[in-house]
Order: C-alpha cells, then structure tokens, then sequence
C-alpha cells in the first residue's frame, strides 16, 4: 500500500488525524458485561445464558426477519439479543446453554415488542464468532425473577414507558395478603390436616 492511502484497518494513532480510530474491545481474557454494551460495532467478548430463543416473522407477510434471544449475564443483567435472517441456523443455540460471543453489534432495542430493559440489543453480524461453554469460569444465573409491589406496578401505568408482566395476585392460604406479616398457627394447621 502507498503511503498516503487511506486503509480500512483500524487505527490508534493519534499523530494521524486521517486514522480511523479503534472499535472498543475486551483485553486478553477479559469479557464485556451487559450493562457495558452500547451502540455500535463490538470486537469485544459476551458471556452469557441464553434463557429463551424464538423466530421473529413479519406479521403480515410471515417471513422471517431472525431469531430474538433473551440473554443474561454473570450480574443477573438481561439484554436482548438477535440473529439476523441470513444467519438463522448457522449457530447451534440451546435454551439454558452458556455461550462466549465475539464481534457483535450493538444496535437501539426496538420500543415495540421490548423484552429488556437495557437500551440496546446483541445482534449477531457477519464475523460474529459463537462458542459454547461446557464449564463457565463464572455461575451465571439460569432466570431473573423480581416481585413488583402494587405500588410500583401502579406507578408506572401512567407512565409510557414498558409495564412488568402481571402474572397473577398471591394470597395466603388463610386468606390474608403476603404483605400483612402473620404468624401461622401450627397447631390450628395441623387440626385441618387432620380431617
């Protein structure tokens, strides 16, 4: 190449001001946490659980536009991932499984259909590079699950942000709510299983 021809390749050099500067990426055997995921190219190193997988399709037209993934990491933080059309079935992705992601794109979580709650979502690009971990140096957690108080469930109803998930309304046995602090009578319970 001529000295005075501009490269593709990536470049830190600060004496030239015509260098395309580095993507951000992950040290030796470091990995990127979700909640370090932004916008843009990635040369960086994911781990993570993939918890759910499934096809997205054109709702009209039924043709598939990829594979969505609920992922999550190491802290328990949940990102949203995606497999473009052309890539489906090039990786073997197994619900519950530990993956190492290398070379991603992190592009803007769609405001429809959201299903975490971090900004951006993993999506799979050409040189994207899967590998399947047996034994993680690290535990990663195989679900998230959080109770949401009425109050909090309330509170954002006005609000146009996503709402949680209202899975249903739990009540003790004898009636009373979970949040009224009861002392259980065993001796009263013991008589009702004994019938």
């Amino acid at each position: 190449m001529k000295p005075n021809e501009k490269s593709d390749v990536s470049s830190a050099n600060p004496m030239n001001p015509n260098a395309v500067t580095a993507l951000p990426s992950a040290h030796g055997d470091q990995v990127m946490l979700f909640r370090d995921v932004s916008l843009g190219p990635r040369e960086a190193e994911l781990m993570f659980r993939l918890i759910h997988l499934w096809e997205a399709r054109n709702p009209n037209t039924k043709i598939l536009i990829g594979q969505e993934m609920l992922l999550i990491d190491e802290e328990g933080t949940l990102i949203q991932g995606f497999v473009p059309a052309g890539h489906v079935g090039t990786y073997k992705l197994i619900s519950g499984s530990v993956y190492k992601l290398s070379n991603f794109f992190g592009s803007r979580s769609k405001v429809q259909y959201r299903v975490a709650d971090h900004s951006a979502t993993v999506s799979f690009t050409w040189n994207s590079a899967l590998t399947f971990l047996e034994n993680p140096p690290v535990l990663i957690l195989e679900d998230r699950f959080r109770f949401h108080s009425y109050e909090e469930f309330k509170v954002n109803c006005d609000s146009k942000g996503d709402l949680y998930d209202y899975v249903c309304h739990m009540k003790l046995v004898n009636g009373h709510t979970i949040t009224k602090h009861t002392v259980l009578d065993e001796i009263d319970i013991a008589e009702k299983r004994h019938l």
